[in-house]
């Protein structure tokens, strides 16, 4: 945020002119394709494309002062000759400091000349490409005001027929529903914040949703649209995801497992979360006692972080 505050104030809108520059760019490119092209390779051969690597200004900048300029001929013998005769001079001689002051001097010039340079770059771009992206601000507008409103028509199918699917998707619905259920309601359940260790898989094995990975992850996307747009038909259509006593009961002792395990010791259910679950206790149907913390068992099971059958538990 403090980053965004000091360098970004302008909020990335002076970066719309470079939609205009995309325009420019792709009517040059378009250009260049239907008239420079063909000349160029009908023109084109190893002579030509040779003198234009020599003649390259990252190349040229080096043969020019060597050897090959045959006008710095005497430059080769010259510095043997300095390098041989050099004496050293006092850092309070007048040539050592005359030498530092001129460096400086040259130093601070081009300093200077940059920031301008760069100035008149960027007046001269804004100058330029700001005009013609007002010009055609208009249709980036309309066009993007459309893209913009199909994809609020596509969300609000997806959201539609989510919640048209409320009373479908069994046991496993009713698992996802619920951990979303009881995140608007403080702190995400370690269902969806935390990987469950390898050796408490065992443990839970018998109340998790025995499916594909795959097929878990889109079941929980459905179940957070469905929260996020009807909450409280989601609590209410909760009983028919669990037809039997046994699926509610299942289910409710695996959360309480979830919330009492001492394994997960950095997750503290809060007060909103604790009422959340006897309210559910209630919808369901079910006595408000408290269920045992899991029992530890051995196995060689060595998936992290997976329901039965693989699928992932942590969103």
């Amino acid at each position: 945020e403090d980053i965004v505050g000091r360098l970004n104030r302008f909020k990335r809108k002076d970066e719309q002119a470079f939609r205009a520059v995309e325009k420019v760019s792709e009517f040059n490119q378009t250009a260049y394709e239907l008239f420079a092209r063909p000349w160029v390779q009908a023109l084109s051969n190893e002579a030509s494309a040779k003198l234009a690597r020599e003649l390259h200004p990252l190349r040229a900048e080096r043969w020019v002062l060597s050897d090959l300029n045959p006008w710095l001929a005497w430059l080769g013998p010259a510095a043997d000759t300095v390098r041989e005769q050099r004496a050293a001079l006092d850092a309070g001689a007048i040539p050592r400091q005359a030498e530092r002051t001129l460096s400086e001097l040259w130093s601070a010039t081009l300093d200077c000349y940059r920031a301008m340079r760069d100035a008149a770059s960027e007046a001269m771009f804004f100058q330029t490409f700001g005009s013609m992206f007002a010009l055609t601000m208009q249709d980036d507008a309309r066009a993007e005001a459309e893209e913009t409103s199909a994809r609020d028509a596509a969300g609000r199918e997806l959201v539609r027929q989510a919640v048209a699917g409320i009373e479908s998707g069994g046991y496993a619905a009713a698992v996802a529903r619920i951990g979303y259920l009881m995140a608007r309601h403080g702190e995400p359940l370690p269902l969806y914040n935390l990987q469950l260790r390898s050796e408490m898989l065992p443990d839970y094995a018998d109340v998790l949703p025995d499916m594909d990975p795959a097929k878990w992850h889109q079941v929980r996307g459905v179940q957070e649209v469905i929260v996020r747009n009807a909450p409280d038909q989601a609590l209410a259509t909760l009983p028919k995801l669990l037809a039997s006593k046994a699926d509610r009961q299942r289910l409710m002792t695996f959360i309480e497992r979830l919330m009492a395990d001492p394994r997960l010791g950095e997750f503290k259910p809060t007060d909103e979360q604790i009422a959340m679950l006897n309210q559910l206790r209630s919808k369901l149907g079910l006595s408000l006692k408290a269920k045992a913390a899991p029992r530890r068992r051995r196995s060689g099971s060595n998936g992290v972080g997976r329901a039965r059958g693989g699928a992932p538990l942590s969103a």
